[in-house]
């Protein structure tokens, strides 16, 4: 009988410690999705009502990012655990602090032409962040996503209000360059080597954006309503597909998971984040 006392209290005092260090204090790097996934064997319901219930707080505080960090872990969580009450509750609110971080990101600097000139000159997310720590970014390298990926680990890292687009930009056979947007990170880009635009639009993934680089704005400019229109006309371009492909399924359980896709793609997707609070209130009124 003590020797079970004993382990009780190990468990108590284990659960308590994973609570306060990954559910309750969301200042560390947001690697959220494996935190959650590798302590899902401490789960408690009331852990995540507390979860939620700090970034309900943060929000009213305007700590957005903290916010989000917080209520999107919560998402991770209820979304494996399929609890959709709390998934129904939590979305709207999720949304309210992305819709916040992405305006907050629009009073920055805006800068779409940061584009690489060659194979050796991309540009650098390090140097840039310490000449603005804010704004609306495009970053495209020679042929690869790379300083666009590093800018937004730099952005998870440091909490920090900075956007970037996932860019590459490609020489063209008229000695022009072509910028190609895509969707997400793990899509699989063609090698820049001079080709047509024809030719290189066949190459790329589904669902990309191709623009000439005289399409895209020039130079370093304060945010505005305008500038502000504009990067958001380029979100919602990147989702629409995704959106779509999200609105024409029919299982319930395939639109969260299409949904969630599309805010992979575009974090602050509005619509995508009230569908899924419909669908989950819908499947909670089921259980």
């Amino acid at each position: 009988m003590g020797e079970d006392n004993t382990q009780n209290v190990k468990r108590k005092k284990r659960e308590k410690s994973v609570f306060s260090t990954f559910y309750v204090f969301p200042t560390f790097p947001p690697a959220c999705r494996g935190l959650c996934r590798g302590n899902d064997v401490f789960y408690n319901p009331r852990m995540l009502q507390a979860l939620c219930e700090t970034g309900q707080r943060q929000l009213m505080e305007m700590q957005y990012l903290a916010a989000e960090l917080s209520l999107s872990r919560a998402e991770v969580i209820a979304w494996e655990r399929r609890d959709f009450d709390t998934l129904a509750r939590l979305y709207l609110p999720l949304q309210e602090a992305r819709r916040q971080r992405r305006q907050r990101c629009g009073e920055g600097t805006i800068r779409l032409d940061l584009l690489a000139t060659g194979p050796h000159d991309s540009p650098d997310p390090e140097r840039l962040l310490a000449e603005s720590p804010s704004g609306q970014w495009l970053l495209a390298g020679w042929g690869s996503i790379a300083p666009a990926l590093r800018l937004r680990q730099l952005q998870a890292d440091k909490q920090i209000y900075v956007d970037t687009f996932l860019a590459a930009v490609y020489p063209m056979a008229d000695g022009r360059r072509a910028v190609a947007i895509v969707p997400t990170a793990e899509v699989a880009l063609p090698l820049p080597r001079g080709q047509s635009i024809d030719v290189l639009l066949a190459d790329l993934p589904l669902h990309c954006i191709t623009l000439h680089e005289d399409e895209l704005p020039k130079g370093s400019r304060a945010g505005t309503y305008e500038t502000y229109g504009e990067v958001m006309a380029i979100w919602e371009r990147l989702h629409r597909p995704f959106l779509a492909a999200a609105d024409m399924q029919v299982d319930p359980i395939r639109k969260i998971e299409h949904y969630r896709r599309t805010i992979e793609v575009d974090y602050a997707c509005e619509l995508a984040h009230q569908r899924l609070a419909e669908v989950a209130k819908k499947l909670a009124r089921q259980k």
